[in-house]
Parts: C-alpha cells; sequence; structure tokens
C-alpha cells in the first residue's frame, strides 16, 4: 500500500466513523486511490435509519469529496438491528 492509500484509508474510516454507524465489521482499503468497501454496516441501537439506501449515496458522496479519492468499489451489507 502507497503511503498515499493509507492516509486516505484512515480518512474514508473517520468520514463514515462520523456518520456514527456500527462499522466494527467494516472493511476499507485503497489501492491507487481506489476505496474498496467491504463487510458490514449497521445502524446503532440509538439510531433509526429509514432509508438505507439513501444513507450509502450519502457515504459514497462523502468519499468522493475526499481529495485523492479516484474511486469507490462498495461492497457493504447493510444490517438492521
Amino acid at each position: 500500500m502507497r503511503p498515499d492509500d493509507a492516509v486516505l484509508t484512515r480518512r474514508v474510516r473517520s468520514e463514515i466513523i462520523r456518520r456514527e454507524l456500527n462499522s466494527q465489521k467494516l472493511e476499507v482499503k485503497v489501492i491507487h486511490g481506489v476505496v474498496y468497501l467491504a463487510g458490514e454496516l449497521a445502524p446503532t441501537r440509538s439510531q433509526r435509519i429509514p432509508d438505507w439506501h439513501k444513507e450509502m449515496e450519502i457515504i459514497e458522496n462523502i468519499i468522493y469529496g475526499i481529495s485523492g479519492v479516484r474511486g469507490i468499489d462498495n461492497r457493504i451489507k447493510w444490517v438492521q438491528v
């Protein structure tokens, strides 16, 4: 992993955590500026997300807004609690 990719990985994970989602089972990897997302995301117990498609769209828009991101391969499974 290039140093820039390591920095992007931390920034992407940080932005997802800011959404206050349970991301314990989420894998974030960046290779040559492409963000690979896999695993599971879930709302926290106190949070209700009526439209998870919209939430994923918001997350992808935030990630695309990070300088250096060239693409996203999103394979996240959404889990309702």
